[in-house]
């Protein structure tokens, strides 16, 4: 199991990387994959098909965080390691996998500021977080994606749980929503021309836009 561990540590630090960030935390230490303990960390209205949670908790002593991930996503991810081979095996697990630490990163990230964040404003920076870790992979791998590759794979044919609110539902396809509009614009003005520096710059700036800021930068494109 410890392959596991180094490689979550690993998608960490690549994202940090990515958006300079400076964060202490290792997602290591907030790793939780008992269902058990799961259920008795959360509210009874968790569902328990759920494969990838943030549980938060919030005191007056700070903010408590535990990141779920289910066991049979985790033994998968390290059997078809994705950082290895990325492909249709195991694309599925590298992005449950992933946007867990996302929502960790960008949670946490924003506490430091003090900065509130919403679970929209959550969920559409993970499908960007998704969109360019999935690029960094592909690029190692020397697997470089064709024009608009990224945004098929990523926002074409979603199928979302029938176990989900419509409160949930409504967030999931307005985060997939404006994610698509944004990551379609990194390819058109940035990969198109080959311009690496200027879509790390983009994207750092994006990061730190609170929601408004992020769906009005997003608003801007047609």
């Amino acid at each position: 199991m410890r392959r596991c561990v180094i490689s979550l540590s690993r998608l960490q630090f690549d994202l940090q990387d990515i958006y300079e960030l400076d964060i202490a935390h290792n997602i290591d230490n907030f790793l939780v994959t008992s269902k058990s303990l799961l259920n008795t960390l959360h509210s009874s209205h968790f569902n328990s098909k759920a494969k990838e949670k943030l549980l938060i908790y919030e005191d007056e002593e700070g903010l408590n965080l535990s990141l779920y991930l289910d066991q049979h996503v985790l033994d998968h991810y390290v059997r078809h390691d994705p950082l290895e081979r990325l492909d249709h095996h195991n694309v599925q697990e590298f992005c449950l996998v992933l946007e867990g630490i996302s929502h960790f990163l960008y949670l946490v990230w924003n506490a430091s500021y003090d900065r509130c964040v919403t679970l929209l404003e959550m969920e559409l920076q993970a499908e960007v977080d998704k969109f360019i870790m999935l690029l960094d992979c592909m690029e190692h791998q020397s697997n470089a994606p064709a024009p608009g590759q990224l945004s098929r794979l990523l926002f074409e044919g979603n199928i979302y749980h029938h176990d989900l609110s419509q409160e949930e539902s409504r967030r999931y396809r307005q985060a997939s929503h404006y994610a698509k509009k944004y990551c379609q614009h990194l390819e058109e003005r940035y990969l198109g021309q080959g311009n690496r520096d200027g879509l790390l710059s983009e994207l750092r700036k994006f990061y730190r836009l609170t929601k408004p800021g992020k769906l009005g930068r997003i608003g801007q494109f047609h």
